[in-house]
């Protein structure tokens, strides 16, 4: 049961990965036409509620539970929402104002390791003579091993890119991105308690609902700041707030819940958004033309995919 249930969370996500991929394109592009980085990181959020909506609509999911979730703890619906989200989105749209996509989803990866280091800051639901009890997770050492290699290539692709911008640019984007990789799984993982009555979608949901507020105030700071977003911006991050926002995060939400009761498979499946890298790199390719700064990148890439399969391989 649990081997089917993995490989199911295992190609569910692979296509997440897929359809993340979008996200770090579509930035660049957003990005090369001028447009402001807030508004770029807001609107996905703000196009995902709407389409979420409607997505429970023609799947005839009920919200009526989704709302009894959220109020029987609202305060941990709020603050892990924001965290996911926010925490997770602003911080990697920011850096895409200075970094080519496919060196951002490349600095993305540090998830994976961030994913698993947090794993005692988390409960799991585990039956016990009987009954269910929440368990504090453990780092799987196995893995460890295989997290440094992964963390050698995402250095090795950041010291590739040195000469081509600025130091502090750099070093900043570099920040923004390791609290993003923090934030994400963090976030995911201390929802799962309280979510586990709701489907993927609901819970996704829920989420974006909680940290609806917060955009929506976001998005009145990048109004008084820059005005109204142009319709090339509006369209672009509709597509991201599709492909990326409802998408793939409800396939790899759908995906972890399977094994939500593993924090090693969990850390896996988590792993396969290291294949972002690779679909940032094909699409780069095809749509932006984009080419690597110097063999550096190269070999970092190589070592980061690299370590990813065998994390997998060692489950």
């Amino acid at each position: 049961m649990y081997k089917s249930q993995f490989t199911q969370a295992l190609l569910l996500g692979i296509l997440a990965a897929l359809f993340f991929s979008v996200t770090f394109i579509l930035n660049q592009v957003m990005n090369v036409a001028g447009s402001y980085w807030l508004w770029n990181g807001t609107l996905r959020y703000l196009w995902m509620l709407p389409l979420l909506l409607l997505l429970l609509m023609i799947q005839r999911q009920p919200i009526k539970p989704i709302y009894r979730v959220i109020k029987s703890n609202l305060g941990a619906w709020i603050l892990w929402s924001n965290l996911g989200f926010v925490g997770f989105y602003l911080p990697l749209v920011f850096a895409a104002d200075y970094l080519p996509g496919w060196l951002v989803s490349s600095i993305w990866q540090l998830t994976i390791i961030f994913g698993v280091l947090t794993s005692p800051l988390t409960k799991i639901p585990q039956m016990i003579d009987g009954k269910p009890h929440l368990v504090r997770a453990k780092i799987p050492l196995v893995s460890l091993p295989w997290l440094v290699i992964i963390a050698i290539g995402v250095a090795f692709t950041v010291v590739g890119e040195h000469g081509h911008v600025r130091p502090w640019e750099l070093t900043i984007s570099l920040l923004a991105l390791t609290f993003a990789a923090i934030a994400y799984p963090l976030g995911n993982r201390k929802i799962m308690p309280h979510a586990q009555t709701l489907t993927g979608v609901q819970r996704v949901f829920a989420m974006t609902l909680c940290a609806y507020p917060t955009f929506l105030m976001l998005s009145l700071i990048a109004l008084l700041q820059v005005g109204l977003p142009s319709a090339e911006t509006l369209l672009n991050t509709f597509f991201v707030g599709l492909s990326s926002g409802v998408i793939a995060t409800v396939l790899f939400y759908k995906a972890t819940s399977l094994v939500a009761h593993d924090m090693r498979l969990l850390a896996q499946i988590e792993a396969t958004q290291a294949l972002e890298v690779v679909f940032s790199v094909i699409l780069s390719f095809i749509f932006l033309g984009t080419t690597f700064s110097n063999s550096w990148q190269i070999l970092g890439l190589i070592i980061l995919i690299f370590g990813v399969i065998m994390v997998n391989l060692r489950r």
